[in-house]
């Protein structure tokens, strides 16, 4: 199973995430609302050069402007971008124009607590991959919200959906085993639930996470 481990923020989270094994590193940058986990394109491309082969950087944003997020991919010198900000159709085909032809896009879809998914069928000539992940509909938080979803739901999701569909929301060591059996997702993406109380990647649940995926 393919791990992404995000949020990562300074050298310590990296070596946290390399040393666990995850296959990618999730580099936040371009926020819309307050939060401890967002760094500066300066700081990710400074964490993405340290990077060994084969870990990915994932630069995940908020933003929905194409000519924003691509100068944040130069800045970092990144090709995968996971795109958490709702953009329209309109903004991911003219951010597919931009980037080069091997670079991948993650279409973020957040389900909400009655499970409703919008409909992302038009995006799925345009991106490499979905991912399901939960919106906090008390706050419309979406990503890091620490709230699973209904897998179930997921799963159905994942079997008819013609490219890889990656899951998020609310995993954790004590639970991604289960989400996988149940849902069969292409990878699994966890945040909030690899945190240390001071809010660090803690490496005891990165590799916890790793080997139970």
């Amino acid at each position: 199973m393919r791990v992404k481990v995000c949020g990562v923020r300074n050298e310590a989270d990296l070596k946290a995430a390399v040393r666990a094994g995850a296959d990618a590193v999730g580099l936040l940058v371009g926020q819309i609302y307050a939060s401890t986990d967002f760094i500066l394109p300066s700081t990710a491309a400074r964490l993405a050069a340290l990077l060994p082969p084969y870990v990915t950087p994932v630069i995940v944003t908020h933003l929905s402007e194409p000519d924003a997020i691509f100068e944040i991919l130069m800045q970092v010198g990144a090709t995968t971008v996971q795109l958490h900000g709702g953009c329209s159709i309109d903004q991911v085909a003219r951010l597919r124009e931009l980037m080069p032809a091997s670079s991948k896009l993650i279409l973020a879809v957040h389900v909400g607590e009655d499970s409703h998914t919008p409909d992302f069928s038009d995006y799925l000539k345009l991106v490499n991959a979905i991912l399901l992940d939960t919106r906090d509909n008390a706050t419309d938080r979406v990503g890091g919200t620490g709230l699973t979803h209904n897998w179930e739901h997921s799963a159905a999701i994942v079997k008819s959906c013609p490219i890889p569909v990656i899951l998020a929301g609310g995993l954790n060591p004590s639970n991604v085993a289960e989400a996988i059996r149940t849902v069969r997702p292409f990878a699994v993406d966890a945040n909030s639930g690899l945190k240390a109380p001071d809010g660090s990647r803690s490496p005891e649940l990165c590799r916890s996470f790793v080997h139970s995926s």
